[in-house]
């Protein structure tokens, strides 16, 4: 009885540390060969170290490492304001990083990279151990509806049928604010409808944190063919900046105004990374520069 008191309460610690369900981390337990922490071993009664150990280190870095539900705030927090209709839906890109942890292991941070992240104080040492988590997020979420409706809801609908019921972590928490979302209730209207959720938001927060690490674009760009054009998503690969973009095309403004977007009913165009460029005026006339170096296509042609 004790020895499996001890696997519970190892479980639950590693679930926590992890953020991964309960089920998922007793199934590591079982499967791991026995190692130096004695992780594997279903009798041992250790103690995995947690961000929250991390002495004299800012909260907002012990929160950045802690999935999911820790990190998914900090990542929120820094790209969207805290009174806005988006902010409470973060638990759903805490979520999302449940379900990676526990789909994909080897997207989390070895623990003794984590340790040394959190334990110098800098948040980017702990987003740099966690880009490959993010990037995998970034690339799943979406801000095409039919991609939304016709995969990323399905796998989360799965990944929460998956979930134990007895679960009774954080992750069974979030599980339950997934079904919440899309369960009919009355609303203030008086009308019976499902709440949802703002699934774009995560979307936009993650790619912003990818681009403040790696560079690209998430504003007004030209595309080589000259067209103005706005960026609302980013496509990720494995390292580096974005591969593409997606882009609304803008109809060019009038006396110096950005100008608007011009309405389509279908989603945007997906438009590959080199052909979108930095859309500031020209360092040297002034004019519209349409190139990352900053020259537009005259004053180009003119360089030595």
């Amino acid at each position: 009885m004790t020895a499996n008191k001890d696997f519970k309460h190892l479980a639950r610690r590693l679930a926590a540390s992890e953020g991964i369900s309960y089920a998922a981390a007793q199934r590591r337990l079982l499967e791991r060969p026995a190692d130096d922490d004695g992780s594997a071993d279903p009798d041992a009664v250790c103690r995995f170290w947690m961000p929250e150990d991390a002495k004299g280190v800012p909260y907002e870095v012990r929160q950045a490492a802690t999935l999911p539900t820790g990190r998914a705030y900090q990542v929120a927090v820094r790209y969207e304001e805290p009174s806005s209709i988006a902010f409470p839906d973060r638990w759903l890109l805490a979520l999302v990083y449940a379900m990676l942890a526990d789909q994909r292991p080897d997207l989390l941070p070895g623990r003794e990279d984590l340790r040394s992240a959190v334990e110098s104080g800098d948040q980017a040492a702990v987003d740099a151990v966690m880009d490959p988590l993010d990037r995998a997020a970034a690339r799943l979420l979406t801000k095409e509806a039919d991609h939304w409706w016709s995969e990323v809801k399905p796998r989360l609908d799965s990944y929460a049928d998956a979930v134990e019921a007895d679960d009774r972590h954080q992750v069974g928490r979030l599980v339950e604010q997934w079904r919440r979302a899309w369960t009919k209730a009355r609303n203030s209207n008086g009308y019976y409808d499902a709440p949802g959720v703002l699934w774009h938001a995560p979307k936009h927060w993650l790619d912003a944190l990818l681009v403040d690490r790696h560079g690209g674009h998430l504003a007004r760009v030209r595309l080589v063919d000259g067209r103005p054009a706005f960026v609302y998503a980013a496509e990720w690969g494995e390292a580096g900046p974005p591969l593409a973009y997606r882009v609304r095309e803008m109809e060019p403004g009038r006396y110096g105004n950005a100008g608007k977007l011009i309405p389509k009913l279908s989603g945007g165009e997906l438009v590959d990374a080199e052909d979108c460029r930095d859309d500031g005026p020209c360092l040297v006339c002034g004019g519209e520069a349409g190139m990352t170096e900053g020259l537009c296509e005259g004053c180009t042609s003119r360089q030595p």
